[in-house]
């Protein structure tokens, strides 16, 4: 309701519909029974959702939102560590839900995958530069949510 609302001031104020994803590029792998569900809910707000998740993608997503614990053994699983050492927030699905609900939105260090976090304390010196980037990067969603008010 909160999104709805501050989409429909938008467009009365300025023209502009910018949904609560506007400016996300996202890389999914999740459980195939769930993932039309998180396509359709990203997109619906203004994300661009890849089709698969190839380490080429890693230069372009914003996020990468995956539950391997739901995969099936087969299932192939998207290398976290490179993307993450590309600067793509790696996160657990739960941050998509929270993220609307919440206001104001809850800090996506808090929904880490345990593999970004074993990555970054291996690679400490990298793990700043990473750091400081995901910081410019929610600051920047920040900022685009607040031109929605």
């Amino acid at each position: 309701m909160r999104w709805r609302k501050k989409i429909h001031k938008g467009k009365q104020e300025t023209g502009i519909v910018e949904g609560a994803f506007s400016g996300w590029k996202v890389i999914l792998n999740v459980d195939q029974t769930k993932e039309a569900g998180f396509r359709r809910l990203l997109q619906s707000g203004g994300a661009k959702v890849f089709s698969g998740h190839s380490a080429s993608l890693f230069k372009e997503a914003t996020h990468l939102f995956a539950d391997f614990s739901k995969l099936k053994p087969d299932d192939s699983r998207v290398n976290v560590a490179e993307a993450a050492a590309q600067g793509v927030n790696c996160l657990k699905p739960e941050y998509i839900a929270d993220y609307l609900i919440q206001d104001p939105p809850p800090p996506s260090e808090s929904y880490c995958l345990p593999e970004v976090e074993s990555y970054l304390q291996n690679n400490s010196d990298l793990g700043t530069g990473l750091s400081q980037k995901r910081k410019a990067l929610g600051e920047m969603s920040r900022v685009k949510r607040s031109r929605i008010h």
